[in-house]
């Protein structure tokens, strides 16, 4: 990790120990933890009391009940309470009543529109009723609430919203939101580089968490006011699509041989499962009230057991991949665990720990963004490694393994742009009764031969190449002036070459046919047609005696133009 992100992770830590520390001086104001009741039906105020049957303490909580119950009874009577808070959700309506020693009571009523979400975190507001001397109890009845979070994670809240800790919160969160900013755009460049969906997954996976320290964090309440119904559903909705994507994520990046197929299978099945059944679930449809919130939470059960198996099996089998996956996760799942516990109602605890989670889920995109760039370099070198060696087996196969001459594949390829490049002459050369070579002195002491024909052709020369067609058959194509007759002094040079190098002591000719061809000098001067004219020609040379050369050059007659000129009269 670079020394400027590892000052940048110590500055937000220190931010989060302040944020924790205004967090935990809050608490201090607020009301202890409420009693607590459900009902099936809306009972009115006044009976709700006499007729309920009361829990208090943190214990008994239920979940999916049309109705939710709030009783508080004890405050500082010194400084009450003016608000009433809890975590965000669905919900159909509050209302709350302060019960005087009388009898009598203060009622206020709210639709889900008309509650504030707060700055820095994922609760919601709604002012009580004026607190008198003689007030002994604040009764709350909430209705069609779709978390059980709304009943536990409950408070009277004695300072308004936009308190320092608020204000330091939401600072954090903004700096959070900064940082994830960064690795989307790497995820960008690296994409438009790579083409590769592990890249493009954790682009989304990003984006997600984006929106969800945005919407559950409450940043986008500084800014902007949105309804608490699309916040309450906007923040599980876009936490299940992050994990699903997460797991997309994960099977792509292992490294090929990390993970099996069946395995990656079942990560992508995984990954489809967490943004459909808990999606569907995080839209809190009025239909679904009485088992989303149970659905949305128990669907993760599977899905936090396989990420982290996946993780650890590849972890084990040496991925270098997983070592960032692991490093960057461990924050997250444990955070996850808490809230997921906390979420199905099985313990109520301080929501400090959702600053926790969203700093996890900072660290987690910036450890893992620093694993995308690892692997983008792991990955970029094994495709220039695969490039090299692609185009080395490429350069052998269209390359003579005897002679090291480039072979008829090549020249083929290659012919359109040689032609365009200028060479206009075309010579098929054969060594003179090469079979006879091979029968008296052997088949090394012929390839012997061919090699030295080879280097008889092979000049250090821009201006031709040679070609070896297979047996004791040679192409030269040449550009320039007097190509036919340079391509003579290689015939001539091959037999020089032969009788220096002393391989045999019989002498070795060629036999040779040039054609030279403009480029507008034939409708068809393709390889096959030239390479037909110069074949021809070299047979019509082994026909008068061998030893020589047949050559044809082939001449362009333009007619010249007439210039017709009127006189004006």
């Amino acid at each position: 990790m670079t020394r400027a992100a590892t000052t940048m992770l110590l500055a937000l830590l220190a931010c989060l120990g302040i944020v924790l520390a205004s967090e935990r001086a809050e608490a201090q104001t607020t009301s202890v933890a409420p009693c607590r009741a459900y009902s099936d039906e809306r009972l009115p105020l006044s009976a709700a009391i006499g007729q309920l049957e009361w829990t208090c303490g943190k214990s008994g909580l239920q979940d999916g009940r049309k109705v939710t119950w709030l009783r508080f009874d004890t405050w500082d009577r010194n400084d009450p309470p003016k608000e009433f808070s809890s975590r965000i959700t669905v919900f159909d309506s509050i209302a709350i009543a302060a019960l005087a020693a009388d009898g009598s009571m203060q009622v206020e009523r709210y639709s889900a529109g008309q509650a504030t979400p707060v700055a820095a975190g994922p609760t919601f507001t709604v002012d009580l009723p004026e607190i008198e001397d003689d007030t002994r109890a604040i009764l709350v009845r909430i209705v069609a609430p779709h978390s059980v979070t709304i009943g536990s994670e409950a408070r009277l809240v004695t300072r308004p919203q936009n308190q320092t800790g608020a204000l330091f919160a939401t600072m954090f969160l903004a700096m959070l939101t900064g940082m994830l900013v960064m690795p989307l755009l790497f995820d960008g460049m690296f994409f438009v580089v790579l083409r590769e969906r592990f890249v493009l997954f954790h682009a989304c996976m990003t984006i997600s968490m984006i929106v969800y320290i945005g919407t559950a964090g409450g940043v986008v309440s500084s800014f902007f006011t949105l309804p608490i119904s699309l916040l309450a559903i906007a923040a599980p909705l876009v936490w299940a699509v992050g994990v699903g994507f997460g797991g997309l994520f994960i099977a792509s990046f292992v490294e090929r041989d990390m993970l099996r197929q069946w395995e990656r299978r079942a990560l992508t099945a995984l990954s489809f499962w967490s943004m459909l059944v808990p999606g569907f679930a995080a839209l809190q449809l009025p239909w679904t009230q009485s088992f989303d919130n149970q659905l949305y939470f128990y669907a993760f059960l599977p899905v936090i057991p396989g990420l982290i198996c996946a993780i650890v099996t590849a972890l084990m089998r040496g991925s270098r991949a997983a070592r960032f996956l692991a490093a960057a996760w461990l924050l997250v799942m444990a955070t996850a665990v808490d809230r997921l516990l906390k979420g199905l109602g099985v313990y109520v605890g301080s929501d400090s720990i959702d600053l926790s989670m969203f700093f996890a889920l900072a660290l987690e995109v910036v450890i893992v963004g620093l694993g995308v760039a690892d692997r983008f370099l792991a990955v970029r070198r094994e495709r220039d490694r695969a490039l090299t060696e692609a185009r080395t087996l490429e350069e052998l196969s269209e390359r003579d393994a005897l002679t090291g001459l480039l072979n008829r594949r090549a020249l083929e390829a290659r012919f359109p742009v040689l032609r365009a490049e200028g060479f206009t002459a075309m010579a098929v050369i054969d060594v003179d009764k090469f079979k006879s070579v091979n029968d008296l002195h052997g088949h090394a002491t012929g390839d012997a031969v061919l090699k030295s024909v080879a280097n008889a052709l092979r000049r250090d020369d821009i201006n031709s190449l040679a070609f070896r067609m297979g047996g004791e058959e040679f192409v030269l194509l040449l550009r320039g002036m007097g190509a036919i007759e340079r391509a003579e002094e290689r015939r001539l040079a091959i037999t020089e070459e032969v009788a220096r190098s002393g391989l045999v002591p019989e002498v070795v000719t060629a036999s040779m046919g040039v054609v030279e061809v403009p480029h507008d000098a034939l409708a068809d001067s393709s390889f096959d047609a030239l390479y037909l004219r110069a074949d021809r020609l070299l047979y019509e040379a082994k026909a008068c005696g061998r030893d020589r050369t047949m050559s044809e050059r082939l001449k362009v007659f333009r007619p010249r133009r007439t210039v017709e000129r009127r006189v004006a009269a």
